[in-house]
């Protein structure tokens, strides 16, 4: 492997020894507003073929490079604007031709007269990340975020709300670049009651920067969420119903509203949602004599899940900023959470145990119910040192959490040797975080960037548990109790440097974080706590490097190195009884994991479509993972926590596309197909899995088809291979998504219906086993789900029109600052 990917970098480096010209410029509106998506093209004079193309990022910015020497017509186009065109010379390969600022100018006929029935991109390419635009999912309509989230590529979300990228789960969760609350406890409650239409994109950041915190080996997932800054105001709600089959009807409503003015930024957004879902399940168990690999198998179980989850819940965000001048902003945001939740199931249970040759059947029943608050507020402060881009951004963040939960457990016996009891448990938490960054931002040119800053974040956790038994309906039993509490401060400071020559371009960075935890953990109300203290430092690396080869090519090759440290139930002693055979608990002597991410990145464009390929490697050492073992007290029990085992590996190549097949069809295609290989897990002096490997792939296809200029549809459609996990393998499977957008009244009303898990494929399924045990396990949802939303857009939000004619700009547009060679 060390020599594979030595011979990667030596060819990178040697395709950097290529050269050729360079064009580039910035494209303002009217309003000399930098514009973005804009669709810059270089064309041939002789044959009018494509030497190269882009688009403009979000300052308006574009290069297009390798350009050979020759005659060449550049041409700007944007919907509801004038065609801008500009014949360029190049005259040497060493040529760096810089345009300037060009204006486009608005076509008023075009605005006024012609519809634009072309449909948006799903997806662009940045140097350090892929981005999703929300908008263009038909299905994200009436949606959750979780649910936007499965169609993204790279990201999978399990039955419980689980994300995972690249199939591992240490994935961070942002909004807006900051962790805004989100962590293991809460995120995945709180993205199911997240309006997808309050989402704009979603940045997918696979090795990201020293700038950011190296939180999550496998990356971070970045939400941004809507906030247009156009003058004016604008706004939507939306209202919809959902039903389940063999399930019943749900329902959602959102509000957002957005005002703008040359001082006052204000969004608001607010969201509710109450879901009730079913679904099904089975587990098969086999127990057996150590070492005898199901040959002298002692006990089966079988057991039938069927489960209810009714929920409803608030979500809100608002935000405030104040331009106090042209180089200062200061605002205030937030965001809430409140939910009410409610999980009834029952299990069936028959037991035969061959030893005995003796059968049991008996039944458990589960009432669960937990109210959730979840809370966020930031002050932050933006310094625009020069028209560059120079700045200094500072802000405090807190933010809260907590979950009161009651539940009751009842188990009878049909017959058989089994023990019926009655059971109630409380559990609750109240976490809180605060954060102070600073990040100073000095850009000495377009090609040439330093960034550095400092953060200190500190965390306060503390969760209660208690467990009553009843042996009579009036009379309780104190049966366990924990009390549990995890502090954490990180201070961090960190630099980057950056810049672009010629075709080349790089950017450095060093993070240094010094960590100190305080865990406490007792198991009576008169006991002492148990504490455990830790304080370490770690450097966290990056680097990046890029280089643009001849006809829309590029290379990129990054290196990261990233940490996961355990918190929440992965450390709490707390004991999750609610299935009698299988008990799962914290691990307090866990150690945080680290990683090392090699990436070398490909990408081809051309006018129409965009080719990436990735290939990746991951290792990771102390990892942490589930392990599961059978109860030394209770042969009948399975008991789940966690431990740092040795180490693992991945690699992988992970290849998408997208394809704008004419004005009708929009198409993402994603395939990744990598290679997992995990050390012997080992638990309390026992092995309890021997070295596993194996290759693992998965496909996704999106497409987007505009059936007419009112009327849309959408296809998703994946499919996930058996992949190793620790003790076990996953089992294959494949799911379909539907949707349709109908649009009325020129398009401020939409109507949308989206059919989920078409053909009741999608369901998680699992095969683990150890020295002393083999289990098949499988939960699935009881049917398609199908959505229809409705939604009323309204707003006088637009850029302000300054006609020109075109004598005025002497051409289809604007030059703003001569042209000039570098």
């Amino acid at each position: 492997m060390k020599h594979f990917f030595s011979a990667l970098i030596a060819l990178f480096m040697v395709a950097t020894s290529l050269q050729a010209a360079i064009v580039k410029g910035k494209i303002l509106d009217t309003n000399n507003k930098p514009l973005d998506y804009v669709n810059v093209v270089l064309l041939r004079q002789t044959n009018n073929s494509l030497a190269g193309g882009g688009i403009t990022d979000v300052d308006g910015l574009f290069s297009i490079d390798n350009i050979t020497v020759g005659s060449y017509r550049l041409e700007v186009s944007f919907v509801g604007y004038k065609t801008y065109t500009k014949p360029i010379v190049i005259k040497s390969a060493e040529d760096k031709l810089t345009l300037g600022a060009i204006k486009l100018e608005e076509d008023a006929q075009a605005l006024g007269e012609v519809e634009v029935v072309a449909q948006g991109s799903q997806m662009r390419f940045d140097i350090d990340k892929k981005v999703f635009n929300v908008d263009q999912n038909i299905a994200a309509a009436g949606a959750s975020a979780s649910e936007v989230l499965e169609n993204i590529p790279s990201v999978q979300v399990d039955n419980d709300g689980n994300i995972s990228l690249r199939n591992n789960s240490n994935v961070e969760i942002w909004i807006n670049g900051k962790p805004s609350g989100l962590d293991s406890e809460n995120r995945a409650q709180i993205l199911e009651q997240m309006p997808a239409g309050s989402i704009e994109s979603i940045e997918v950041i696979t090795n990201p920067s020293a700038k950011f915190s190296p939180e999550g080996t496998a990356g971070i997932i970045n939400l941004v969420m809507k906030k247009d800054r156009k003058s004016g105001y604008m706004g939507s709600v939306a209202a919809g119903a959902s039903y389940q089959m063999n399930g019943k009807l749900s329902g959602n409503a959102s509000a957002n509203f957005n005002y703008n003015s040359s001082k006052i930024d204000f969004y608001a957004n607010l969201g509710f949602r109450q879901r009730d879902r079913v679904g099904t399940g089975y587990t098969d168990r086999y127990s057996f004599k150590p070492g005898t690999n199901m040959s002298d198998t002692l006990s089966f179980m079988h057991q039938d899940n069927d489960l209810i989850r009714s929920s409803w819940g608030l979500f809100g965000r608002t935000g405030l900023s104040w331009h106090i001048n042209k180089k200062n902003t200061l605002g205030i945001s937030g965001m809430f959470n409140t939910q009410d939740n409610n999980n009834y199931s029952v299990i069936d249970y028959d037991v035969i145990r061959f030893t005995t040759l003796d059968t049991a059947r008996y039944k458990h029943f589960s009432d669960v119910d937990a109210l959730r608050l979840s809370y966020n507020v930031t002050l932050d402060y933006l310094y625009e040192i020069d028209k560059k881009g120079s700045e200094i951004r500072s802000s405090i963040t807190y933010g809260g959490n907590q979950r009161d939960q009651d539940a009751n457990y009842n188990q009878t016996v049909e017959y058989g040797n089994a023990s019926a009891y009655t059971q109630k448990q409380y559990s609750g938490y109240n976490n809180h975080t605060a954060e102070f960054k600073s990040d100073y931002v000095q850009k000495f040119s377009d090609n040439m960037k330093l960034e550095a800053g400092v953060a200190v974040n500190w965390q306060d956790r503390f969760s209660n548990s208690k467990t009553w038994d009843y042996p009579t309906p009036t009379t309780d039993t104190l049966a366990a109790y924990n009390d549990f509490e995890y502090k954490e401060l990180i201070s961090a400071a960190y630099a980057t440097y950056g810049a672009k020559f010629g075709n080349f371009s790089f950017q450095g960075g060093l993070r240094g974080e010094y960590t100190n935890t305080v865990v406490s953990t007792r198991d009576a109300e008169t006991d002492n706590y148990l504490t455990t203290t830790k304080g370490y430092f770690q450097l966290f690396p990056t680097a990046y490097l890029s280089y643009a080869l001849p006809e829309g090519n590029e290379l990129q090759l990054n290196y990261t190195r990233r940490v996961n440290r355990p918190r929440g139930r992965e450390l709490s002693a707390y004991r999750n009884v609610s299935d009698s055979t299988s008990i799962s608990y914290g691990n307090p002597r866990l150690n945080p994991e680290f990683a090392n991410a090699l990436e070398l990145n490909y990408i081809k464009s051309w006018e129409e479509h965009v080719l990436s390929a990735s290939l990746y490697y991951r290792y990771t050492t102390d990892v942490i993972q589930r392990v599961r073992f059978e109860s030394p007290l209770n042969s009948d029990i399975m008991e789940t926590t966690y431990e740092n085992i040795a180490s693992a590996q991945s690699a992988g190549l992970e290849v998408v596309g997208k394809n704008r097949i004419g004005k009708w069809l929009n198409l993402t295609t994603t395939l990744n197909g990598y290679y997992e290989e995990m050390s012997p897990i080992v638990y309390n002096n026992v092995l309890l899995q021997g070295k596993s490997e194996g290759f693992s792939w998965d496909a996704r296809l999106m497409a987007n088809v505009l059936i007419s200029k009112t009327f849309s549809g959408q296809l998703v459609g994946a499919y996930y291979s058996p992949r190793v996990i620790a003790q076990g393998k996953t089992k294959d499977f494949y799911m379909v998504d539907l949707g349709f957008k109908k649009s009325f009244f020129e398009k401020t009303v939409n109507l949308s219906l989206s059919i989920r898990d078409v053909l009741n494929s999608r369901g998680w399924r699992n095969i683990t086993w150890g020295d002393t045990f083999y289990q098949d396990f499988e939960r699935a949802p009881n049917g398609p789900r199908f959505s229809l939303t409705a939604t009323y857009n309204f707003g006088n939000m637009k850029d302000e029109k300054k006609a020109k004619s075109k004598e005025e700009n002497g051409s289809n547009g604007s030059d703003s600052g001569e042209e000039f060679m570098e």
